[in-house]
């Protein structure tokens, strides 16, 4: 442009450029922008190696998952051992407050499963370990449960060179209560309990109570003080102790309280019975454990209960265990009795005189699982249920009704009867032990015709009215007396519990004919419908098999084989499984059993089997209401799935992200 010239601001010449749009550019959303708190949330729903990788990514992550024990403490070992490769991850876990991981390491280096110690592999080494982490574990452990060492190191120990329970005795024998005496070694077995007792075990405070309340009964005065002390151990939540309390007061009035306040002392041990959580069935039944599995698995527990000759009381805290662990995480069906025999295990140890070794419930089930496959198995149940072993049962307030009004022997028999006999039906399961153990005294006074059936004594004590207990009666009465029980390869009907009530020891109670008046007997005009819930089994040639021998791998050996008495109570499980499905889930998921499972066999159904087998369940939902709880239940399951795959996949890209795109 030359000097002096001049432009119009025509268009033609002078044109004011166009001003461009400039975008802001969003900000990405990654993982760092989250708050630390959910940041925490997230790291503790990951495992070990998961947690590790995200570590791994930035630094600002790493730093948040080191400086936060919470995360580590969280941090779920679910179907992992320690091995030679990740034992740190393990002992890292512990020393941040990991329970699980603290009685994982505890069992491996006790039973030298999983870490390889080489040359320094000798027991006073794996002593020492193990016993440093079973400390840690007991000081971990909720604080409802009571010390479960015992459960590990009870003998018999080696008879030849060093121990190493023994050594873990030896170290740990003063911090915990171990378990119960012998009678060769009572003097030494009470200094223990003065010792654990001291330091602040309440159990052991309590079983001290149980040793100097035989000699306090002859003198007044030192009963009254004795009882107090009960009471005192009561109010601090000993389980033991608020049942022993429960049942003086039931039998009498030790404490020399108003009647009105002694039966609501008792009324209060009812009242404060937990409510049983109702079992996530939908996460149990996508790994094929459904109802009729669970009374297969029961039924043999009775069958293994019978041959060792342990406790009712051991069976009902067994059976509560399995109940338990299904409530909290999944099992495959190969796994099933596996963790059945780990259970009982477990609790004989806990409760009974007399143990089952570990070496005799691998033989129980034919040899289907190795002696490492039962360890890690018990490892995994005191870790899902936190250390607390011993839980309320039907039995328990059953003791306490029965000393609040005794029954006659025979009619004693035949409550102990039903209570065995509600095991085997899961639907039972959702009454809490208080109500169920008062439904059956309902319905032993009923069918044994007692006047009345339901005094006004035990509504004052259990606070439970008659009307509050005879659905569950009915109930009780429907599926416990049923004669559609599944049935095993030889056509032979599981009975385990009638076969054990019909000992003399018991009356033959088991033989009695229940009357079938018991609607007339509780005023109830007729079984109502939502009490007669679908029938456990199908037709027999629907029967497949669900535990079995490992030697008889083959369907035409077993269609083969003769039927055999089953009396003799094999060791060996050999139940079976019905296909028919339940009647409200329908078709939502597939029950056929895996074939490659070791110990297992399933057939599957053929299309037109299950079409008319569908065609049937439609014709047998004839209401409204159960077509609308089927559409229902597919609909809550397709959503669970489809958000569990979304959280897997975002799990899965939030760790193989790179670090370069949190720059």
């Amino acid at each position: 442009m030359k000097a002096g010239v001049i432009h119009c601001r025509c268009s033609k010449c002078f044109t004011v450029p166009a001003r461009k749009r400039v975008r802001k550019r969003v900000q990405a959303l990654t993982l760092l922008s989250l708050p630390e708190e959910v940041l925490l949330c997230v790291f503790q729903c990951l495992s070990p190696e998961d947690l590790l990788a995200v570590r791994a990514v930035h630094s600002q992550l790493r730093d948040i998952i080191d400086n936060h024990s919470s995360v580590w403490a969280h941090v779920s070992f679910k179907d992992t051992w320690p091995a030679p490769n990740t034992v740190w991850l393990f002992e890292r876990a512990a020393e941040k407050g990991n329970f699980e991981a603290a009685v994982k390491l505890g069992i491996a280096y006790l039973y030298n499963e999983g870490p390889l110690l080489s040359d320094e592999g000798r027991a006073d080494v794996c002593g020492r370990k193990a016993s440093r982490f079973f400390s840690l574990a007991e000081s971990l452990r909720s604080s409802s449960a009571d010390p479960f060492i015992w459960v590990f190191i009870r003998p018999p120990w080696s008879p030849t060179g060093s121990c190493c329970k023994a050594v873990v005795f030896d170290r740990l024998k003063a911090e915990f209560w171990l378990g119960r005496y012998e009678d060769d070694k009572r003097s030494e077995a009470l200094m223990l309990l003065e010792q654990s007792s001291q330091s602040g075990c309440l159990q052991s405070s309590y079983l001290l109570w149980e040793t100097n309340r035989k000699t306090a009964v002859a003198d007044p005065g030192r009963y009254l003080q004795c009882v107090r002390t009960l009471r005192d151990y009561a109010a601090k939540g000993c389980w033991d102790a608020q049942l022993s309390l429960a049942k003086l007061c039931s039998s009498g009035n030790p404490l020399g309280l108003e009647q009105r306040a002694c039966a609501d002392l008792v009324a209060q041990l009812f009242r404060s019975c937990p409510p049983v959580p109702r079992r996530r069935a939908e996460e149990v039944l996508r790994q094929g454990i459904n109802d009729t599995m669970r009374y297969i698995l029961v039924d043999w527990l009775v069958e293994v209960t019978t041959m060792k000759d342990f406790s009712s009381l051991t069976l009902h805290v067994t059976v509560g265990c399995v109940d338990r662990y299904l409530a909290l995480r999944s099992v495959p069906k190969a796994h099933l009795q596996l963790l059945g025999i780990a259970c009982m295990v477990v609790c004989t140890r806990y409760i009974s005189k007399d143990i089952l070794t570990i070496r005799e419930a691998v033989w129980l089930t034919d040899n289907t699982y190795k002696y490492e496959d039962l360890v890690r198995m018990m490892g995994e149940v005191v870790s899902v249920l936190g250390g607390k072993i011993r839980s309320p049962t039907l039995l328990d307030y059953g003791e306490v009704l029965l000393s609040l009004l005794p029954l006659e022997r025979r009619s004693a028999h035949f409550f102990s009867y039903v209570c065995e006999l509600s095991l085997l039906y899961s639907s039972l399961t959702s009454y809490s032990p208080a109500h169920l153990a008062s439904a059956v005294l309902l319905l032993t006074r009923a069918l044994h015709h007692y006047a009345p059936i339901w005094p006004g004594q035990l509504a004052d004590h259990t606070g439970f009215f008659k009307q509050d207990l005879v659905p569950c009666a009915v109930l009780l009465y429907v599926k416990c007396f049923s004669k559609d029980v599944p049935k095993d390869y030889r056509h032979v009907s599981l009975t385990g519990v009638k076969q054990r009530f019909e000992d003399e020891a018991y009356q033959h109670v088991s033989k009695e004919q229940v009357s079938p008046e018991l609607c007339q007997i509780l005023e109830v005009s007729d079984l109502e419908p939502h009490m007669v819930l679908p029938s456990l089994t199908g037709h027999p040639a629907d029967i497949h098999t669900f535990l079995s021998s490992p030697s008889s791998n083959s369907k035409r050996r077993r269609e083969e084989s003769l039927p055999v008495h089953r009396g003799s109570f094999v060791a060996t499980p050999t139940a079976e499984l019905s296909t028919q499905e339940e009647t409200l889930v329908g078709d939502m998921l597939d029950w056929s059993l895996d074939s490659s499972c070791s110990g297992y066999e399933g057939d599957q159904e053929s299309e037109g089997e299950k079409e008319a087998k569908d065609g049937e369940r439609m014709e047998k939902s004839s209401t409204l209401w159960e077509l609308f709880f089927i559409d229902l239940e597919s609909s809550l399951t397709q959503l669970v799935t489809n958000t569990a795959s979304k959280v897997q996949r975002c799990s899965s890209y939030l760790i193989l992200r790179p670090a370069s795109a949190y720059k």
